[in-house]
């Protein structure tokens, strides 16, 4: 099977040659949507991964990371357009050259949910948490605010070409917030950015968490796949397999495990243990967040090389 066919055979249950495979980290385009998209197709093209991941490596030109202190700042957060030389024009500028470069690569756009968002330009969890406390219809207004500029830039994508959102939210995990807490605060913006990616066929979820993962809070969002690092929070994927039957799962390696160390011996075991939890339908191969931005290229070599020997294709 090629990549499209073979994503969108496991999108609809049915069975694929292999599951679909993909790893992703960062880059360095320095502002630059050119230099973003070749980038992509370089390391996604070369490597002969299924999935072309655009990363969000032109930030939301935002607040300076811990400086929204103010009610006043959380209200009169500026409205962006995402046109072309527009602040957040360069993320479809990108997805449109890679378009451009590979018309039948499967690819996704990498945004940030509004709650992600807020919570670097308040300075972490607690400090959102007080000044939601303080100043709760300013903390709304704001994040509704940052919801409609992320719906204008997942919409932008999707028009330039890119199959699906992949939606990175936090909060979640790690101790951040209460689960009253995150459906007040995330899943109101969390919603209405999602709304835009309705035309997507191939939108991701990504939990990003280490450790404390409720999953549960967002179980019912619209979005056919689900991403998060099970590995290293303990949420294994035969849960949501179990709990989520209609749900593709992404993940099954630990990002920065054998991957990285290149202990070939125990990453197949990793990739095996993730068919068996999932009967190989309904996955998508990868790790459960960014490998380091330092891997040895060496070692995505090997492990692209791992699942043909493997699975297959």
């Amino acid at each position: 099977m090629e990549s499209r066919e073979r994503i969108q055979a496991t999108l609809a249950g049915e069975e694929a040659d292999r599951p679909p495979f993909c790893l992703w980290h960062h880059f360095r385009p320095e502002g630059s949507p050119a230099a973003l998209a070749a980038a992509t197709v370089d390391f996604f093209g070369g490597l002969g991964l299924d999935l072309f991941k655009v990363m969000p490596d032109l930030p939301y030109p935002g607040p300076t990371p811990g400086t929204m202190r103010t009610a006043e700042q959380w209200s009169t957060l500026p409205t962006l357009g995402a046109r072309p030389g527009q602040p957040l024009g360069g993320m479809p500028e990108a997805v449109a050259a890679v378009r451009a470069a590979r018309p039948s690569a499967v690819i996704l756009a990498t945004v940030f949910s509004p709650l992600a968002l807020a919570l670097r330009f308040s300075g972490g969890a607690e400090a959102l948490r007080r000044a939601a406390r303080e100043n709760p219809g300013a903390v709304r207004a704001g994040l509704s605010i940052l919801a409609a500029n992320v719906a204008g830039a997942c919409a932008a994508c999707l028009a330039a070409g890119a199959d699906g959102i992949f939606f990175a939210t936090a909060g979640a995990g790690e101790g951040m917030l209460s689960e009253d807490a995150y459906r007040a605060l995330g899943r109101p913006s969390d919603l209405q950015a999602l709304e835009a990616c309705a035309p997507g066929w191939c939108n991701v979820l990504h939990l990003h968490a280490a450790s404390d993962l409720h999953w549960t809070w967002m179980a019912d969002y619209p979005v056919p796949v689900f991403s998060w690092s099970d590995r290293r929070t303990g949420v294994p994927l035969r849960e949501l397999s179990e709990a989520l039957p209609a749900k593709v799962l992404m993940g099954g390696i630990d990002e920065t495990g054998a991957v990285v160390s290149g202990d070939m011996t125990a990453l197949a075991g990793e990739m095996r243990d993730a068919v068996r939890q999932t009967d190989g339908r309904r996955l998508i191969l990868a790790g459960g967040c960014s490998v380091p931005d330092d891997i040895a290229p060496q070692r995505l070599r090997a492990a692209r090389h791992l699942v043909s020997q493997l699975l297959g294709g």
